[in-house]
């Protein structure tokens, strides 16, 4: 599974074969699926589902091998698609921005907060960490950790060399007043 999610009173479910669930609890539980299978171009390194400001949004992390020594490999972030499923069509529209809201990425626990709340928050960006399940996050520690910035396409930091440290497990999100 990719990601799962609680919306509009079902959770959803990503599947590793691209397809969207949803969880039936009447009798026995089952999966039902309901949306379009995922297949845009290129291979992203992770999916993630959120509940943005009442839509549905899947989003697609893209990756890229870079050489740290020699021999050693790192995978990056390079980018993001953003996509709604519209579930009645069976289609999916891309979305190129986020507003005045910002995406904080996790392992089933992505959330969104308005930047305007948040002074340092970058409005229209895609905050990620480093996934885990990676040999690279053994060897090396969380090192992929930025924000995307949905305008321009460009990543950058949101710390300072000084105040990183190479972390083993995945960095959660701390919300000063959850929703």
């Amino acid at each position: 599974m990719h990601d799962i999610v609680y919306f509009k009173g079902n959770f959803y479910v990503l599947s590793m074969g691209n397809e969207l669930y949803v969880v039936d609890f009447e009798s026995k539980p089952k999966l039902i699926e309901v949306g379009p299978q995922v297949s845009i171009e290129g291979c992203p390194a992770q999916r993630y589902l959120i509940d943005f400001n009442g839509n549905l949004l899947l989003l697609e992390r893209f990756c890229e091998c870079v050489e740290e020594k020699k021999e050693e490999l790192l995978n990056v972030t390079v980018g993001f698609n953003v996509m709604e499923p519209n579930l009645e069509e069976n289609i999916l529209y891309e979305w190129h921005h986020l507003d005045d809201f910002a995406v904080f990425l996790g392992k089933n626990s992505s959330i969104y907060v308005n930047s305007n709340h948040f002074p340092k928050c970058k409005t229209n960006g895609i905050y990620f960490t480093h996934p885990t399940y990676s040999f690279s996050a053994e060897k090396f520690g969380c090192h992929d950790l930025g924000v995307f910035d949905m305008t321009n396409k460009m990543i950058s930091k949101f710390y300072s060399d000084e105040e990183f440290h190479p972390l083993v497990g995945s960095p959660v999100w701390l919300t000063p007043n959850p929703w």
